[in-house]
């Protein structure tokens, strides 16, 4: 049990700290031109609704039993890549 804790507490620090990168994102793209703006635009609202699935994934977690936790976990993961990924290519968009 203390894994799935561990896990569920790893997840919920990430979704924190997410939360508040996709606020600094939002910032820097409000300063950008239209064109560059409504790029990072469009892939930050695809981050969003990323978060947001991870955040029903969590909340499954939660409630789940130790059998299923491992079947969510994996699609888990797979979700948590892909917003890492975006928030990797948002930012070289970014700092170019």
């Amino acid at each position: 049990m203390a894994n799935r804790k561990e896990y569920i507490d790893k997840l919920e620090k990430q979704l924190r700290e997410w939360n508040s990168q996709i606020d600094e994102l939002q910032k820097k793209a409000n300063k950008e031109s239209q064109d560059l703006k409504a790029k990072l635009e469009k892939r930050i609202e695809t981050l969003k609704e990323k978060r947001g699935q991870l955040r029903k994934k969590l909340d499954k977690i939660k409630d789940s039993s130790d059998d299923v936790f491992d079947d969510i976990q994996e699609d888990t993961e797979k979700l948590w890549k892909d917003v890492k990924k975006g928030f990797s290519e948002i930012r070289d968009i970014v700092n170019k």
